[in-house]
């Protein structure tokens, strides 16, 4: 084992300073390292992070993040100068005594340069190629350093319509056409990426290296991917989970009385005053039920994709639908009373009846269109069809449409929160992404209704099917990639 070479293929981060790679390590490493701040040369040594480890303990593929490039065009001339006597003295001597940061850079420059095999080089997106004027000079930088160059956009802002975002990279690949050594460019922002999109950046590396570095860094690769594969398959396994709670979750409440129905029914019409009762309280329990399991489904995903921090219950409260369905156990002449109290007081009671109960606000999200039917219709459907001996509380149908959809989106907001961001936080998520998550539910066929099953074991592998699949072809709209 002593004769054992380990095989390292290294990787270097360089940008000018300040324009955030430590941020970047600390999100493609999924841990934290060196320091974080918003000053120049905070990063002043060149640093070995391991990516990925191969199963045979003798391959690594290594991050390093490097000093930031201060007076880019001094810099060029120093390396430039270094070949000639004079030259050597003001890097090596002069430079060491009068200006540290450009002698860290000419030291960080000259490990790049003897141990890197690709150069990984960040660029501010933010702004457009030529608003960037240190940009030209770090290219004779790296050109003295003579490596495969794949150029990363980072501070691109929160994630956009695909359209926009292919525009700004298609700016930058333009810009960088003239410089041949960028192999390619990539985005790749420290706070927004998406995982997926890292696998872009894999390939990118391995389209440059040597024919004896491309075995290696294959084996690197897979080892990496059966890593974030098995972050998605976890997550898929934590949302299913969270949707089958919601499906068997409710309430049953066995004296309800046929007053205490039309009260509450009166309360929805808003004609009776709001006021606590068991069916109030059974909702409630829900609720809270319900605020419980986001939050812990919350915890982990973001356990699960190293981000540190914790769901806030009082933020996912606020997201919470309120969308109940009411099974009473009602004899067909006291239901039809109760029709008869609703009719034309207000529409909503009949659709809501129709699809199996009562529902509020969010009926319409996919389109759905349901018919009217009467009262006793309704409690005759409740009797034989539901079999329920009491009044029974659960979510309907929409209400567990409108919480996969909000499953999906926290899923999405945690898969592109990057560690260097920082502590988790919940924001609201961009408008496209729930409009992209629609329409990939509408999608599915037959729609997404789990109601009607009974068994614990097939609502989870309908909720499994349905996550897996909604999330994938999100991914393929948004990154035509997915896992």
């Amino acid at each position: 084992m002593a004769d054992m070479q380990t095989m390292r293929i290294n990787l270097s981060l360089v940008s000018h300073t300040n324009i955030g790679k430590t941020t970047l390590a600390r999100t493609l490493l999924g841990r934290d390292i060196g320091e974080v701040a918003d000053r120049p040369h905070v990063t002043e040594t060149n640093d070995d992070y391991v990516l990925i480890r191969g199963s045979d303990g003798y391959s690594e593929l290594v991050l390093w993040d490097t000093p930031g490039f201060g007076d880019s065009v001094r810099l060029s001339q120093r390396l430039e100068g270094r070949s000639n006597p004079l030259g050597w003295f003001l890097a090596e001597v002069w430079d060491r005594m009068s200006n540290k940061a450009l002698w860290l850079n000419q030291r960080a420059l000259k490990h790049v340069r003897d141990t890197s095999s690709v150069v990984l080089y960040l660029v501010n997106a933010s702004e457009s190629p030529q608003a960037c004027s240190y940009v030209s000079a770090e290219m004779k930088i790296l050109s003295w350093i003579n490596k495969p160059v794949v150029v990363l956009l980072n501070q691109m802002g929160k994630p956009r319509e695909k359209s926009i975002e292919d525009a700004e990279l298609a700016q930058w690949n333009e810009y960088m056409a003239q410089f041949p050594l960028v192999k390619c460019v990539l985005p790749m922002d420290a706070f927004a990426r998406c995982w997926v999109q890292e696998f872009a950046l894999f390939e990118a590396i391995g389209s440059v290296l040597n024919e004896e570095q491309k075995a290696t860094f294959e084996a690197l690769r897979e080892a990496w991917s059966r890593q974030r594969r098995a972050v998605y398959a976890s997550s898929i396994d934590a949302i299913s989970n969270y949707m089958t709670q919601l499906v068997v979750d409710h309430e049953e409440l066995s004296n309800y009385s046929l007053t205490e129905q039309v009260k509450d029914w009166g309360r929805r019409l808003g004609v009776v005053k709001p006021q606590a009762g068991p069916i109030e309280d059974a909702k409630n329990a829900l609720a809270a039920r319900a605020a419980d399991g986001l939050c812990a489904l919350t915890q982990r995903l973001i356990d699960a994709h190293g981000i540190e921090g914790a769901g806030v219950r009082r933020e996912i409260l606020r997201r919470l639908k309120t969308d109940w369905t009411v099974n009473t156990a009602a004899n067909p002449k006291g239901a039809a009373i109760v029709g008869a109290v609703g009719a034309g007081a207000a529409s909503g009671l009949a659709t809501d009846l129709a699809m199996g109960g009562l529902s509020g606000g969010l009926g319409t999200l996919l389109g759905t269109v349901i018919g009217a039917i009467g009262g006793a219709g309704a409690a005759i459907a409740y009797n034989q069809v539901k079999g329920v001996h009491g009044t029974r509380v659960s979510w309907s149908k929409i209400a567990l449409q409108n919480y996969l959809l909000e499953a999906i989106l926290l899923y999405l907001a945690v898969a592109h929160f990057g560690r260097g961001r920082g502590y988790w936080e919940e924001s609201e998520a961009p408008a496209f992404w729930k409009d992209i998550v629609i329409d990939e539910m509408k999608k599915q066929d037959p729609e997404y209704d789990p109601t009607p099953l009974t068994d614990p074991d097939s609502i989870d592998g309908l909720n499994h099917k349905t996550v897996d699949l909604v999330i994938r072809g999100v991914l393929m709209t948004l990154y035509n990639r997915a896992p």
